[in-house]
């Protein structure tokens, strides 16, 4: 198949997504682009499929404060002199309601990405021309894997969710019931099933980075059993990946450096962003780095950050890194500066947490030191910087929960050790224990610190029982530390672990009924 860079091709909702029944007035202007003239070739196709990739970014740039900030793992720095944020600092500390705009952007966004995979399954299935079977199973596949991704997002966030497997194309089909969340797990499953049989093995080629293929999407069927507990099922998939040719690199913090992200054999699948003038860049170093009036001695690039504070690494998570291990530098940073009579934040330096000890008269911000990767490009706020979904210590992390779970916890050392020898250096930091009890909080908490800041924390509690006792407890010690936190903050019920169907939704679909609790 011709590959087509993912970020080269952005199409209107007008294309991609399902349009309402026409009449036959309707006439399609021949220079443009629309539905009547559009899905008429494979190219036509590849290029759809490139834009249905698009709301994984949408979803990547709101997914920190609902995936990581809802954990223990970050904070935010309160911002008293800007009282705009908070929404999202209410998001954080368990005060969201449905009218969060956080929360509706993933929502929408996620439905963005299952309308045009909808409109490419069934245009692909309508077609006239002739199509190969290579191209019809690759873009069948993709669709499919990126559905099932989207439709993985919604459940684990929302519950149950309404069920649209086909192109809208009149105003009563919009509004529907949600599903149960069992209904849309067993369409997860049968989505991810077809797509990994259809889809190749990573090649680790440039021109493949960003794109679904059978590692991907076997290593996502198989967390969606692990979020399901059929461990029997996830441990026969994690152990097909170990073959796929991926591969621990060296050096941990090599892994996330933009400059290695084509054909790093670590990263199984990440969200795609380009820096420069095509409006597909990041900036999320921008988010995790203080709020500052000039960002040029932490940045190279002098920028009035206003948008910063996000995804502050917290004491809780400083504090379960052990000594010798090489990721806590490579994942937690501190920024040195003083503040002006009007509390403004000026760095000056950018220093290791490693042993650090704040000098007399200097203010220390701790921050996100995992996507740092200066300089940057005299552009605001225009990183290169991707964002990982899976990597492959990910995988071996999972498989050593797996194993350990069922019983087979001498297998797990396997698995877990790898992990932890590129973290402390060979011959070192490697566990022993296997006691079932006791390698389960090792494993919870290695992939604690090996996965900080990538989005996996706040799943990894629920998915393991542990959302309510930890957040509690840690909701506890923060209200002590910071007086700006209500009384009623940090209130963490069964409720809470879904977040609410956003009320825009609710609002214009009256066959939605919202989550308890909100």
């Amino acid at each position: 198949m011709k590959q087509v860079k993912i970020f080269l091709y952005l199409f209107s909702s007008v294309v991609l997504m399902g349009s309402c029944k026409k009449d036959f007035l309707t006439l399609y202007p021949e220079g443009n682009l629309n539905e009547g003239n559009f899905y008429k070739s494979t190219l036509d196709f590849q290029q759809a499929v490139n834009g249905a990739y698009v709301p994984l970014r949408d979803i990547a740039n709101n997914a920190y404060w609902m995936d990581e900030m809802r954990s223990d793992n970050a904070h935010y720095d309160y911002n008293q002199k800007d009282r705009g944020n908070a929404t999202t600092e209410n998001l954080v500390d368990f005060l969201d309601q449905a009218n969060n705009v956080i929360t509706q952007n993933r929502y929408q966004a996620a439905y963005n990405g299952i309308s045009r995979t909808n409109v490419i399954l069934d245009r692909l299935a309508a077609i006239t021309f002739a199509m190969s079977d290579a191209d019809k199973k690759q873009i069948t596949g993709e669709a499919k894997a990126l559905r099932g991704h989207y439709y993985f997002d919604l459940v684990r966030n929302f519950g149950g969710v309404p069920l649209h497997l086909h192109e809208v194309k009149n105003p009563s089909d919009a509004f529907v019931e949600r599903s149960s969340a069992e209904q849309v797990y067993a369409q997860i499953i049968a989505d991810l099933t077809e797509a990994a049989g259809l889809l190749a093995a990573p090649t680790f080629a440039a021109a493949q980075t960003g794109r679904v293929t059978k590692g991907s999407v076997t290593t996502e069927l198989a967390a969606v059993y692990m979020q399901r507990k059929e461990y029997n099922k996830a441990i026969p998939l994690l152990q097909s990946v170990t073959q796929m040719g991926y591969a621990l690199m060296p050096n941990f913090r090599d892994v996330f450096n933009p400059a290695n992200k084509n054909g790093n054999k670590e990263i199984i699948w990440d969200v795609q962003f380009q820096s420069g003038t095509t409006g597909q860049q990041s900036n999320f170093i921008y988010r995790f780095t203080p709020v500052t009036t000039n960002t040029l001695n932490i940045l190279g690039v002098s920028f009035n950050n206003t948008i910063g504070g996000w995804n502050v690494p917290t004491e809780s998570l400083i504090n379960t890194y052990e000594a010798g291990d090489t990721r806590f530098d490579a994942t937690i940073g501190v920024i040195e500066g003083t503040l002006d009579a009007n509390t403004n934040f000026t760095p000056t330096r950018v220093v290791s947490a490693v042993g650090y000890t704040q000098p007399a008269g200097v203010v220390a911000k701790y921050f996100a030191r995992k996507f740092y990767y200066p300089p940057y490009p005299n552009l605001n706020q225009n990183t290169d910087q991707n964002w990982p979904l899976y990597r492959y210590s990910d995988v071996l992390l999972l498989l050593a929960e797996a194993l350990n779970e069922t019983g087979k916890s001498t297998e797990a050392l396997t698995y877990l050790n790898q992990v932890r020898t590129r973290a402390f250096g060979a011959g070192n930091g490697q566990i022993t224990t296997v006691d079932q009890a006791a390698l389960r909080t090792i494993i919870a908490d290695e992939r604690r610190r090996e996965l900080a800041f990538e989005n996996k924390r706040w799943q990894d509690l629920i998915r393991t029982g542990q959302a309510i006792q930890v957040m509690t407890a840690y909701g506890t010690a923060l209200k002590l530390k910071y007086p700006y936190l209500l009384p009623q903050s940090y209130n963490v019920t069964q409720d809470r672990l879904l977040y609410p169907i956003p009320l825009r939704e609710i609002q214009l679909n009256a066959k939605l009924t919202q989550n308890p609790g909100y």
